[in-house]
């Protein structure tokens, strides 16, 4: 028994914590930014980091939409001059008694945080050579190895001094890929907001996660070692 809640405390943890903390942590990143630059001074500023991060945390929404079977209603992937500031939005809605709807809200509110990160691989995968290779290489080391948790937190921690310090790539292309960087992660964020809006989403993945759990009771050790190393794996990846 107590395997059984230790499997299913991992799928929920490993599986949502980190993208959720992570999108969090971004936020009140990005307003501290916003209240230090300024509305008006600063705007420009802010402008210039949306171009980029907008429409990808737009499309993210708008991917989670289609695949859980939301109505979009309405859409806007960047518009830099609407007053209010709101540069890109999506409205959309969902039969409140659809399950698949329902639990599709989790992925709405962190939809923008798969296609922020998949635009962080690209960029760091052309603009820092071997970085990502020698990441990817010593996770799935861990993986083979049955590492615990803390060999795949230490590292995903060294792929910041890792861009710096691994590969070949010149300076300059070290610089410009910081700066996209800057630019697409200032979109990859998750309002508190949007986390309670998700919470119903996160009750179903719940239940989800306990069937998955008491499937893989009827496993032995190896296939737990080898179903967890991927889990860890993933959320390795992402806290990298």
């Amino acid at each position: 028994m107590g395997t059984f809640f230790e499997s299913l405390l991992q799928l929920i943890l490993l599986i949502c914590l980190p993208p959720c903390l992570l999108g969090l942590l971004a936020w009140g990143a990005r307003q501290i930014c916003c209240m230090l630059v300024g509305d008006e001074e600063g705007r420009p500023l802010l402008q210039a980091f949306s171009v980029l991060s907008t429409p990808l945390r737009e499309l993210g929404h708008v991917i989670a939409c289609v695949l859980f079977l939301h109505r979009i209603e309405e859409m806007r992937l960047l518009d830099l001059h609407d007053p209010d500031g709101e540069w890109g939005f999506v409205e959309h809605s969902y039969h409140p008694r659809n399950p698949i709807a329902v639990l599709g809200n989790l992925p709405y509110a962190l939809g923008p945080i798969a296609t922020g990160l998949l635009a962080v691989l690209v960029i760091c995968s052309t603009c820092f050579y071997g970085v990502i290779p020698q990441l990817f290489g010593e996770i799935t080391a861990l993986v083979e190895a049955g590492a615990g948790l803390g060999a795949y937190v230490k590292a995903a921690i060294s792929l910041i001094p890792g861009l710096f310090t691994t590969g070949s790539a010149p300076m300059v292309l070290r610089i410009l890929g910081c700066v996209l960087l800057l630019a697409v992660c200032f979109g990859i964020y998750v309002s508190p907001i949007e986390l309670k809006d998700a919470l119903g989403g996160l009750a179903i993945f719940s239940v989800l996660a306990t069937v998955v759990a008491g499937v893989l009771m009827l496993f032995d050790d190896r296939v737990l070692r080898i179903f967890f190393g991927g889990i860890r794996a993933y959320a390795a990846g992402v806290t990298a």
